[in-house]
């Protein structure tokens, strides 16, 4: 691993989960319509906005178990989850949770942060 990329996937991973799962909930379904698809790379790429993308394989499995999280706590909570064809469906708490006032508070009520 570079220390660049080493640097990247230790942030990552030292990141707090829920927290990192209620902003990037935000960020990959605003905007997304109840029982509508989201492609899952798309929360991939807000990680990687985050936290730079992957250069070699250790950092690329790091980023893919984090997403992978991510997207578990999502389905626990029912806001979205995975179809059987890969993208991710935006489920009714999550655009109830979506439609609120402060859609990160009512994700950080739910997730207990």
């Amino acid at each position: 691993m570079t220390e660049i990329a080493a640097h990247g996937a230790q942030a990552l991973l030292g990141a707090a989960i829920r927290p990192l799962a209620a902003s990037t909930f935000v960020a990959t379904f605003t905007g997304v319509g109840l029982g509508r698809e989201q492609a899952r790379n798309v929360l991939a790429k807000e990680i990687h906005a985050r936290f730079g993308k992957p250069r070699d394989s250790d950092t690329h499995d790091a980023h893919r178990a984090v997403v992978i999280q991510i997207v578990l706590i999502w389905e626990q909570v029912l806001l979205a989850a995975r179809t059987s064809h890969g993208p991710l469906l935006l489920l009714p708490d999550g655009a109830r949770v979506l439609a609120a006032a402060d859609p990160l508070g009512e994700l950080h009520a739910l997730l207990r942060i």
